[in-house]
């Protein structure tokens, strides 16, 4: 075999992930009609960043000190996040930022139609979403590359910055959760779902 100067190949322009991701809550798979269901997070500023973090561990073996050892290594931890810069900034995404409460406004604190966004003590079951995904595109389909994350809150909290001649942006980071059935049965809450090769455009 001839080793090649680059990595380029026939296939490669078909396999470029392109174009910022969408952001999508609690999306559902129909298997009937094939397709996808979710709510849009909203607009975003400057693209989005999936990230999982997994930390490893070498078990320590007296003689076995100098080097790295095939078989010895353990997985620690593990966290997925998606982090979105929100620019669509609605009350409700202000209020995922906090984890919060929002209520409508009594008349002797706002005019009418407005909202009252407020930070609370705990973090309850129904603060988590049920899970959110970031939907990318490969170059050389028309099908979405889905990384799904369950369970997520964010916990970022917020920083709203404002300046002239510009829209504010709000950094939501989101990390999943493992519910007890996924803890006991050791899957993490968290999977990605990419077109196969034999997909068609």
């Amino acid at each position: 075999m001839v080793l090649k100067k680059s990595g380029y190949s026939s296939t490669t322009a078909k396999n470029y992930i392109i174009d910022a991701g969408v952001v999508y809550t609690n999306v559902t798979f129909d298997s009937v009609s094939g397709d996808f269901t979710g709510t849009l997070q909203g607009a975003t500023s400057g693209g989005v960043t999936l990230t999982i973090e997994q930390s490893y561990r070498d078990i320590e073996v007296d003689g076995a000190t100098k080097m790295k050892v095939k078989g010895n290594k353990v997985l620690e931890s593990a966290n997925a996040t998606i982090t979105a810069n929100m620019k669509e900034l609605t009350a409700e995404n202000i209020r995922k930022s906090l984890n919060g409460l929002i209520r409508d406004a009594t008349a002797e604190e706002a005019p009418a139609g407005y909202k009252v966004i407020e930070s609370k003590l705990n973090v309850d079951d129904t603060d988590y979403i049920s899970n959110m995904a970031v939907v990318g595109r490969l170059s050389g389909t028309n099908k979405p590359i889905i990384a799904i994350l369950d369970n997520v809150l964010c916990t970022s909290g917020l920083e709203l910055g404002t300046e002239d001649n510009n829209e504010a942006v709000v950094e939501q980071t989101y990390e999943a959760h493992a519910t007890p059935e996924q803890l006991e049965a050791e899957t993490f809450p968290w999977k990605i779902l990419y077109p196969g090769e034999t997909t068609g455009a």
